[in-house]
């Protein structure tokens, strides 16, 4: 595996499934309890390439997901609304091996998997917005729905 573990605030395209790589850890300490276990930077370091080197691309290809907003062609562009971007990651996805991508559109983030259909992804993105904005408690609040 060529890339570094990164978190979601880094730079990195990819981002990890914090579950896979604490397992992996786990695995790489043979049994011992890592809440018992002091590292050294050094010591990190050699975490690290361990888990670099212990990670197949399957394991990748169903625990990373791509950061939208790293990728120069996957960054929201002034004309598209939110479906229209939907679909664009959903074709972007189509043709990687990664099963998901996490996107922002207007301050919401949000998730595409490579089996969702855009209606479900809409669906979840405009729960969110309701959910932050109160859109239908105003409406209801108005007699409006």
């Amino acid at each position: 595996m060529n890339d570094e573990f990164n978190n979601k605030d880094n730079s990195s395209k990819y981002a990890w499934n914090d579950s896979m790589i604490l397992d992996k850890i786990q695995e790489i300490l043979e049994g011992k309890n890592i809440d018992d276990l002091e590292f050294t930077e050094e010591e990190l370091k050699h975490l690290k390439a361990q888990l670099n080197e212990s990670i197949s691309l399957e394991e990748i290809n169903q625990s990373a997901y791509i950061v939208a907003q790293n990728i120069d062609e996957l960054k929201v562009l002034p004309q598209d609304d939110i479906k229209d971007y939907i679909l664009r990651l959903k074709n972007y996805l189509n043709d990687t091996t990664l099963k998901c991508i996490r996107a922002e559109f207007k301050g919401i983030e949000f998730e595409v998997y490579q089996d969702s259909s855009v209606e479900d992804v809409f669906k979840d993105y405009y729960s969110k917005y309701d959910e932050i904005y109160g859109i239908s408690q105003m409406l209801s609040d108005l007699g409006l729905k």
